[in-house]
């Protein structure tokens, strides 16, 4: 690290403010437990489970057999369930 960047690096005990960080931390949101509930969780930058949205999606058990078919389908494995209930249903509208 050269001189002049050294010298411009905040000390770990003192704050940094908004302009030298480029946001505002009073703007943040509230990590509150709706956030909670809606926040993807990811391990190890893979995704293992989608936080809830209300109104855009909602959690669904299917047995594992049925779903080891789509996924064995590889990627987008998930859309292809959600084609494959709306192409039922388009096709049996009195059933439900």
């Amino acid at each position: 690290m050269n001189e002049s960047r050294r010298n411009s690096a905040a000390a770990p005990d003192q704050p940094m403010f908004p302009d030298e960080i480029g946001w505002d931390p009073d703007d943040a949101p509230e990590l509150d437990a709706a956030w909670f509930e809606q926040a993807d969780i990811r391990v190890g930058g893979r995704l293992v489970e989608r936080g809830h949205r209300p109104g855009e999606t909602e959690r669904l058990v299917l047995p594992t057999n049925l779903v080891e078919r789509f996924r064995s389908g590889g990627p987008d494995w998930q859309i292809r369930i959600e084609t494959a209930l709306k192409e039922w249903l388009n096709e049996h509208p009195g059933r439900l």
